[in-house]
């Protein structure tokens, strides 16, 4: 991001760029899953993910099963940085098994996940375990400490998606910090190796839409 943003910035980029989707007709969930797809359960949409910018922000969207979803979910996006954006000499707090993999692994750091609804509204963030996403787990201050190099904008996926989803991690700053702070005190206390399939989700954070477009 070749300048901070404000909060104010981040609300206008989201006000515009739901706009824009709106005026021509696509709305968000069309842009992510084609008009008349069903979904497959756990596939990532797009394939291969959608990564720009130096920090490696990247993001996909997912379904999973409908006994597994949240209320009223119908999927909900996993956004990252990159392993190399974290601050210089930070040790990651779990760092992921040794598996033998045939293809080299994505060293991702997880945000936080974004709930969306049937009707493609935002629901809640929500933060969770090391394995849900196979993850190099830095602590909360390491990652809040580049949350403001989040940006999604460049060549790769939806423009105004990519826009959209910058300007959501942006305006929920706040609601994103606690939640990563959450997670590790959750992991501290019933969870240190990152591993437990009984320990999924960390936290979650509703979003008001009244309060969602709101400038500081």
């Amino acid at each position: 991001m070749p300048a901070k943003l404000s909060h104010d910035d981040y609300a206008d980029m989201l006000v515009t760029s739901t706009e824009a989707m709106f005026v021509s007709g696509r709305p968000l969930m069309s842009r992510i899953i084609p008009d008349g797809i069903t979904p497959e359960i756990w596939e990532h949409y797009p394939q291969g993910d959608v990564v720009n910018g130096p920090a490696g922000s990247r993001y996909f969207y997912h379904c999973h099963p409908p006994g597994e979803r949240l209320n009223g979910e119908h999927g909900h996006f996993h956004l990252f940085f990159d392993k190399s954006a974290m601050p210089g000499g930070t040790v990651p707090k779990i760092a992921p098994p040794f598996i033998e993999r045939n293809e080299p692994r994505a060293d991702v750091v997880h945000i936080a996940a974004l709930s969306i609804s049937s009707q493609g509204l935002p629901l809640q963030w929500f933060g969770t375990n090391r394995w849900v996403t196979d993850e190099w787990l830095f602590p909360a201050y390491a990652v809040i400490a580049v949350l403001n190099q989040f940006d999604l904008r460049g060549p790769s996926g939806d423009s105004l998606v990519n826009e959209w989803l910058t300007a959501m991690v942006g305006v929920a700053r706040k609601q994103i910090e606690d939640l990563l702070n959450q997670r590790d005190a959750q992991l501290n206390a019933l969870d240190e190796t990152g591993e437990d399939r009984a320990v999924e989700v960390t936290g979650s954070a509703q979003i008001s839409l009244e309060n969602l477009f709101e400038r500081a």
